[in-house]
């Protein structure tokens, strides 16, 4: 099971991906479980619940760039684009909605966040391998990294639904907003 980690300040900090980690910040005295599964883990002497989100006891430096969602997947470019083509507006969903490289991969374009924007199959299949000017299309807004909201908002709807129920849960119950809603 994973573990949420938030800041001393209460702001998302990372996912623990092992139970094995979390517990052990929880004994090193660097980290209190907020709340946690029902899961338990026994040794010889003792048995432990599992953490599902903790809360550092002081807070951690974050000046060091996250990698959390920094590659753009189809997810992380449709929630950042709203699930919206960029070039005609059209509603997307996970099944329709594609991703575009503004400046083609093969004119030497780069698969970053920055380069690509969500777009539908047809506006996709009529750009092809051309830039938005060659295209004749003008994009709505321009590519972008994710905020830290979104990076959350990615991250919590791609784990397993029960990490995200006892996550979703303890946030609610002690009233922390990690994103405007």
């Amino acid at each position: 099971m994973r573990c949420m980690v938030l800041n001393a300040s209460y702001e998302f900090l990372t996912i623990q991906e092992h139970w094995i980690d979390a517990l052990t910040l929880v004994f090193q005295g660097k980290a209190t479980p907020l709340s946690s599964y029902d899961d338990v883990v026994r040794s010889a002497s003792a048995s432990f619940r599992l953490p599902a989100v903790l809360v550092m006891r002081h807070q951690v430096s974050t000046r060091r760039k996250r990698k959390l969602f920094d590659t753009p997947s189809r997810r992380a470019v449709l929630i950042r684009d709203a699930f919206r083509c960029q070039y005609c507006d059209a509603r997307l969903t996970m099944a329709t909605g594609t991703r575009d490289h503004v400046i083609p991969r093969c004119k030497g374009g780069s698969d970053v966040l920055t380069n690509v924007v969500a777009a539908c199959k047809t506006c996709n299949g009529r750009k092809a391998d051309l830039t938005p000017e060659q295209a004749g299309m003008t994009l709505r807004n321009q590519p972008r990294r994710l905020s830290e909201e979104e990076k959350i908002q990615c991250l919590l709807k791609t784990v397993r639904s029960k990490e995200r129920l006892a996550w979703m849960a303890c946030l609610k119950d002690h009233g922390i907003a990690l994103w405007a809603a």
